[in-house]
């Protein structure tokens, strides 16, 4: 029996982040694949190592038979791959040229920034690490690996109750930030942002998730990058810090009066 151990835990050692009371500050929680890299990395993976079956999975998952906790599950464990192989592809893999000048701004101004994506811890803090980016907390599926050429993946942030059934709940990772951070914004391309873009309180939408925002009336900025995304976020730090000034005075108002 394959015995199969986290790569990211042995290379990494990623600490998550621990916040006290709520913060006066927002939060920016980002999406990866096809938000901040320019191509879906999952998809190149597959592509290079997956094995017969990863098409017809995708296809379900298109589909709506399956979840893409299940399909990802399976797709990853089609792959055949040495972990040298898997690196070279890794380090191929472009991210917007623009991300980093938003990080770095984003943090000048204490705004704390989480990637939350459904996709594969290791190869996300790889990429990450390449950029100097290694600070961002990563909450992803856990890649798993046998020092052969098989892997898996395993879900520490699956939710029983997403209606999804995504391997990364992100709508679960926003509850849990809401007991720090007043306000939520949220950056994503696709899909899988869907759901969690009804309960932020601002997307930075590009892609398939501005038509998605029109057609539900989500508050949203439309942005083609990171570069339109670093242009807005000064206006958007204004406008989240004078919509909670008015909402705790009309908090603090309606106590009163009670």
């Amino acid at each position: 029996m394959n015995n199969f151990l986290s790569i990211s835990e042995n290379i990494f050692f990623q600490s998550l982040p621990v916040y006290g009371v709520e913060s006066q500050k927002p939060i920016i929680l980002c999406d990866f694949d096809g938000t901040i890299s320019l191509k879906d990395v999952t998809d190149i993976l597959l592509s290079h190592f997956g094995k017969e079956g990863c098409e017809d999975l995708e296809e379900q998952w298109l589909a709506g038979v399956i979840g893409s906790q299940e399909c990802m599950s399976k797709q990853i464990a089609l792959m055949d791959a040495s972990l040298d192989e898997l690196d070279k592809v890794l380090a191929q893999v472009e991210i917007d040229p623009d991300f980093t000048a938003f990080v770095h701004k984003a943090l000048d101004e204490d705004i704390v920034v989480h990637v939350v994506s459904d996709g594969l811890d290791y190869a996300i803090q790889s990429i990450l690490k390449r950029h100097n980016l290694s600070m961002l907390p990563v909450f992803a599926n856990r890649l798993l690996h046998d020092n052969n050429r098989s892997w898996r993946l395993d879900f520490p942030y699956a939710s029983s109750g997403c209606i999804k059934a995504s391997g990364n709940c992100k709508c679960a990772h926003l509850q849990k930030q809401r007991q720090h951070f007043y306000n939520v914004l949220y950056v994503g391309d696709g899909a899988s942002d869907y759901c969690v873009s009804h309960k932020v309180d601002l997307v930075l939408a590009k892609d398939k998730l501005i038509n998605y925002c029109e057609q539900h009336s989500i508050n949203h900025y439309k942005i083609r990058n990171f570069a339109d995304a670093l242009t807005a976020l000064p206006t958007i730090l204004a406008t989240s810090a004078h919509n909670e000034v008015n909402s705790r005075h009309h908090t603090i108002a309606a106590m009163s009066i009670e």
